[in-house]
């Protein structure tokens, strides 16, 4: 299952689709391939930005902003042509979301594997931080529905990453160079 975007698609090559498989569902996908074993620790993701961040405003306790009105907002990364679909929310008091969805073919039928996470964000700098309070996986595959799973809890695993918006578009880029680029779906 895919959540289209009404902004434009964002092209993310077969080399870009592996290096998100491998490092935000492998803890999933390593599920997908071992019949049911349940997932080791999934990774973290660092990423890297130029230009820095504006300071952080004030405290999530008090419900004041705390992130940029620039990052605020739903953020997309899924196109026509690519198996994964990863989605950012962020919201002014610092909470966000993200979903993470590897949809493939196989001899039997799809199969998909989900990653989802909520928790707190904040700016340090040019450093976007994410503390996630809780994280999950759901895998779903026809050729092996035994070893299919729903929500299984999965290590919340803080990520650091630096950051770049530019107009409607967030980059990412992890510590390897790896640049994705999101579209802002909706604030």
């Amino acid at each position: 299952m895919s959540v289209r975007s009404p902004v434009a698609d964002v092209v993310v090559t077969g080399a870009v689709r592996a290096v998100l498989c491998a490092t935000v569902l492998l803890g999933s996908v390593t599920a997908c391939v071992s019949r049911g074993d349940p997932p080791g620790p999934a990774p973290t993701s660092t990423t890297a930005s130029p230009t820095p961040a504006p300071p952080r405003t004030t405290d999530a306790a008090t419900g004041e902003q705390v992130l940029p009105q620039s990052l605020v907002g739903t953020w997309r990364s899924d196109t026509k042509n690519s198996d994964a679909s990863l989605t950012y929310s962020f919201r002014a008091d610092g909470d966000y979301t993200f979903v993470g969805v590897l949809a493939y073919d196989s001899p039997d039928g799809i199969v998909q594997v989900t990653r989802t996470s909520e928790g707190s964000a904040r700016v340090e700098g040019a450093h976007l931080v994410l503390k996630p309070e809780k994280a999950a996986t759901s895998r779903g595959d026809p050729g092996d529905p035994e070893g299919d799973f729903a929500a299984r809890p999965a290590a919340p695993t803080a990520e650091r990453h630096t950051w770049e918006v530019t107009g409607d578009a967030l980059a990412l880029t992890d510590k390897k160079g790896l640049r994705v680029t999101y579209e802002r779906g909706s604030r």
